[in-house]
């Protein structure tokens, strides 16, 4: 792509009715050919981008441009050969997609679940990322709390690839509390992050997450689901995944639990389940060659342990934050915290702190979401 049609496929990209002009139809011709086509009457900028880079489309996209310019963000047209492949395969796919970072799309694997995740699914999710990371997988998730969260974490941990997909501006981010995750992504020369948002423009209403979410589902062939609750926004992911033509894999959880109910609807609906991560592998790359397993509860092999058995799940090591972000006392609590010491009186002598001091420090880091008081203990959330 010429930098001029760069900005022509840009100029499309932010126009308000793409399918009124007949975008769609003709999405794989050359973009300064769509737009000597379309009327100026119909020239109409989106409201969210408006508000942002004004309502002149042709100054907009050349602002757009030049602003990914001076940040090193990556414009990745339809028509270029990075673009990921099944993606354009997808209802209505993304004209343009703002990238940074290194992009693999060659092998994918996309995970999603609740932001109210608790402990167990983080650990199979854990699991799950980090096996199919050492098989060769990257792993594409939405960069949301809870499960999106530890599914990145666990490429990274392990050395993989990962892949964020983001509601808003790839320069902006959110939700701010995964700052971490955005700076690990950034600086690990082996992952990337997308979005199909210009740079600046902030995400936070519900339509932008759901857009992101045909991203996330049409970018892999197969899509894992964790712990997502009716009507959650993993559920939009499944619903995407299923209308693609995806594999969709569900781990089931309790069979009373609520925040596995949108998991077993899509089990009654066909989905797969998960109990190990070879029940994937098995299926989206035919080549595969299961490994020995041992007795009773394991599976030894290339993609380690067994994920689930009656309730209980094993992981080999305990992922560590990255708490580089904080300092004094709020980074003191949170290496605490990870390495046992959970009693807020032990830490408090310890560490020669005043109470009120340990107090407001424990207080920041809640209202930050980062850690959640139970009685006289602390535990990461």
């Amino acid at each position: 792509m010429t930098p001029e049609q760069t900005i022509a496929a840009i100029y499309l990209s932010i126009l308000s009715s793409p399918a009124k002009i007949g975008l769609y139809d003709n999405i794989g011709r050359d973009p300064l050919e769509i737009k000597s086509r379309i009327k100026e009457s119909e020239c109409i900028i989106q409201e969210h981008i408006a508000g942002f880079y004004g309502r002149d489309p042709i100054k907009a996209s050349e602002s757009i441009a030049e602003k990914c310019y001076s940040k090193s963000i990556s414009v990745v047209v339809y028509n270029d050969d990075g673009y990921p492949p099944l993606l354009r395969e997808i209802h209505r796919p993304p004209v343009v997609l703002y990238t940074k970072g290194n992009l693999s799309f060659k092998k994918t694997v996309s995970i999603v679940g609740t932001r109210n995740s608790d402990r167990i699914s983080e650990d199979i999710t854990l699991k799950i990322s980090s096996s199919l990371s050492d098989a060769g997988y990257s792993i594409v998730s939405g960069m949301a709390y809870g499960i999106d969260r530890f599914a990145h974490l666990g490429a990274l941990n392990s050395g993989g690839k990962t892949i964020g997909i983001l509601p808003g501006g790839i320069d902006t981010i959110y939700p701010y509390r995964n700052r971490d995750i955005y700076k690990m992504i950034s600086e690990s020369g082996v992952s990337g992050l997308i979005s199909e948002y210009p740079p600046g423009i902030q995400s936070g209403q519900k339509w932008t997450f759901a857009q992101r979410n045909r991203i996330i589902s049409g970018i892999s062939p197969a899509l894992v689901v964790i712990q997502a609750p009716k009507g959650s926004g993993a559920m939009i992911t499944a619903r995407y995944a299923i209308e693609q033509n995806r594999d969709v894999f569900v781990c089931s959880g309790h069979a009373f639990d609520e925040n596995y109910g949108g998991c077993h609807e899509l089990i009654r609906d066909g989905a797969s389940i998960v109990s190990q991560v070879e029940d994937i592998l098995s299926v989206i790359d035919p080549e595969y060659k299961m490994a020995e397993r041992g007795s009773g509860s394991e599976t030894s092999g290339k993609t380690g342990e067994i994920l689930i058995n009656a309730g209980r799940v094993t992981v080999e090591k305990q992922v560590k934050p990255d708490f580089s972000l904080y300092t004094g006392i709020e980074r003191d609590l949170l290496e605490s915290v990870f390495s046992g010491i959970t009693d807020i009186d032990l830490f408090t002598r310890k560490h020669s702190f005043s109470p009120d001091t340990v107090l407001r420090a424990i207080t920041a880091l809640e209202i930050e979401g980062v850690i959640t008081r139970k009685g006289n203990k602390i535990v990461m959330k």
